[in-house]
């Protein structure tokens, strides 16, 4: 934390920040449409959300296992990735 020349207030506004954009990737990746889940409700409070978060966790960490292996391209999914958002800003 301190290497990177945060104090831990800073830290966890920037990690906060960070967290709420990865869930705006989320969104723009129609994923919550795609697993149901329904924003404004307390995800870990309401029972009807616990099978579709647990959904896309396990697709998350499908998504983890497939990065990781030997054969995939993550230059390659930038670059696609990048195409795509420019195409969403429109």
């Amino acid at each position: 934390m301190n290497a990177l020349g945060y104090d831990s207030r800073s830290f966890r506004r920037t990690r906060t920040r960070s967290l709420i954009q990865l869930g705006g990737l989320i969104e723009k990746a129609e994923l919550l449409e795609t697993f149901q889940i329904s924003l404004g409700t307390d995800l870990q409070k309401d029972p009807d959300q616990k099978e579709p978060v647990a959904a896309l966790f396990k697709g998350l960490l499908v998504l983890n296992e497939l990065a990781n292996s030997n054969d995939t391209n993550l230059s390659l999914w930038a670059r696609q990735g990048l195409e795509k958002l420019k195409k969403s800003k429109l």
